[in-house]
């Protein structure tokens, strides 16, 4: 998310106002409901004539996690990446690193994730990690996928048990499920609902979540419906 400018806003009001763009920005479903709450959130606070803000909520496609969960970007955000590049070079180079030594150990680090890739691969390739359950969709991810991302998919398996279908409806070919996860947020419960569509005939399955598009893993709304 980016940095709100202090100055501008007005430091009496600064950190309940970037609490209050976290929580909508973070917690939107969909982008419809972003732009019901930043709407409320703006005339809560008689934001309207702010320049900045007023920018930000241009620039909304490009950086709200609602409008990008439909485009696959393996789960990162804007800060992973940045902290991901860190992480590459940690180890290889810091602040005192000159240019010289720079493109030296710019290899190195290149040759040291291939080699660690590799090595994922194989481990991947030759061994097995264990099921949690007698699930057979959790057993054809165990065949298909890499260490890695079949534990985040064993993940969702297990957050399964939070879910439960509230209520079903068919139009033809199409059933509609309103699943509800039962959620802790600040130590209080909090459901979350959100909307499975599966079709009967082909097959396909799609969760307003939109985990699997963003992250390529199947989420645990959707998971329960195909049980």
């Amino acid at each position: 998310m980016k940095k709100l400018p202090e100055k501008l806003l007005g430091y009496t009001k600064y950190k309940e106002i970037k609490h209050g763009v976290k929580q909508l920005v973070y917690e939107s479903s969909n982008a419809e409901d972003f732009e019901n709450r930043w709407a409320k959130f703006i005339e809560k606070y008689d934001l309207e004539l702010n320049e900045w803000l007023y920018t930000l909520y241009e620039e909304r496609r490009r950086w709200v996690p609602c409008y990008l969960k439909c485009h696959f970007w393996a789960g990162m955000s804007t800060t992973q990446r940045s902290e991901g590049m860190n992480a590459f070079f940690d180890g290889f180079m810091n602040s005192t690193t000159t240019l010289q030594q720079f493109v030296a150990q710019y290899d190195n680090a290149l040759r040291s994730k291939a080699e660690k890739e590799c090595e994922a691969d194989f481990a991947s390739t030759n061994t097995t990690l264990p099921s949690g359950s007698q699930s057979f969709i959790e057993r054809q991810f165990q065949d298909e996928y890499t260490h890695a991302k079949f534990g985040e998919v064993q993940n969702e398996l297990r957050c399964k048990m939070n879910c439960n279908i509230k209520s079903v409806e068919v139009h033809g070919c199409k059933a509609k499920y309103i699943v509800k996860e039962a959620l802790i947020w600040k130590d209080q419960s909090a459901d979350k609902f959100n909307e499975v569509i599966f079709d009967l005939m082909t097959k396909d399955i799609e969760c307003t979540c939109r985990l699997f598009e963003f992250r390529g893993v199947l989420c645990r709304h959707n998971l329960i419906v195909l049980a």
